[in-house]
């Protein structure tokens, strides 16, 4: 008696591209010397328009320096910004600035500490996110020196004005809570979007004393010419 054939597997096709690593082999260069092929790169990844392993700078010793020194500034600025925070905290700034001041008030003075050094401390994290952005992509240039070393000042005044203007009720919002966070978040938020705030505070300007009239005295000088 014969046994009943068992049906044939199927045979494995070992040349079946599915079955081959994803990474192809390395070749051989015109030189002799084996060149892998360059790994995928995430699209995430900032190559800076630079080639695997170019790691040299591209900006002469001079820039360097310079680059150095601004860097070292904003990082300064930073620290000054943590340790006003700290001391205001503390109360070391308060209990300093109203010695021997009846009328002054430590929690008015740490309110407006708060403003200004968040706002600093935006200011500062704004500058230094921007120079390492134009330092990479190779657009750091001296024009922009004046610009990044009063940016994070202006950004502590605007944030003081802005807290002023919003707990005099200006903005429409009137602030009632003392906490030393609210304080913070205002602040902060004033100086990392500085630009925003002067445009709000464009808008309040036009509000309150007009907007002012386009000067077209040039323009029609002009069209005669």
């Amino acid at each position: 008696m014969s046994l009943p054939k068992s049906p044939e597997s199927p045979k494995l096709d070992i040349s079946d591209s599915t079955l081959t690593p994803s990474r192809s082999a390395p070749s051989e260069g015109k030189s002799g010397e084996v060149a892998y092929p360059a790994e995928e790169e995430s699209e995430h990844l900032n190559t800076d328009g630079r080639k695997a392993w170019e790691w040299q700078s591209k900006y002469p010793d001079e820039a360097r320096i310079k680059i150095r020194y601004e860097s070292i500034y904003v990082g300064a600025v930073f620290v000054l910004c943590m340790v006003g925070i700290f001391l205001t905290w503390r109360g070391t700034l308060a209990m300093w600035a109203t010695t021997g001041c009846i009328d002054c008030s430590p929690t008015t003075f740490n309110q407006f500490s708060y403003l200004f050094f968040a706002g600093l401390l935006g200011g500062s994290l704004f500058g230094i996110k921007y120079l390492y952005k134009v330092v990479g992509r190779g657009r750091w240039h001296l024009d922009r020196l004046t610009w990044r070393i009063f940016s994070p000042w202006i950004s502590g005044g605007l944030a003081l004005a802005i807290g002023a203007l919003m707990d005099a009720g200006i903005f429409g919002v009137a602030s009632t809570d003392a906490k030393a966070s609210s304080y913070f978040s205002v602040g902060f938020i004033a100086g990392y979007f500085a630009d925003s705030a002067l445009a709000k505070m464009q808008e309040i300007a036009n509000t309150i004393f007009g907007k002012p009239e386009k000067d077209t005295s040039d323009a029609h000088h002009d069209s005669k010419v």
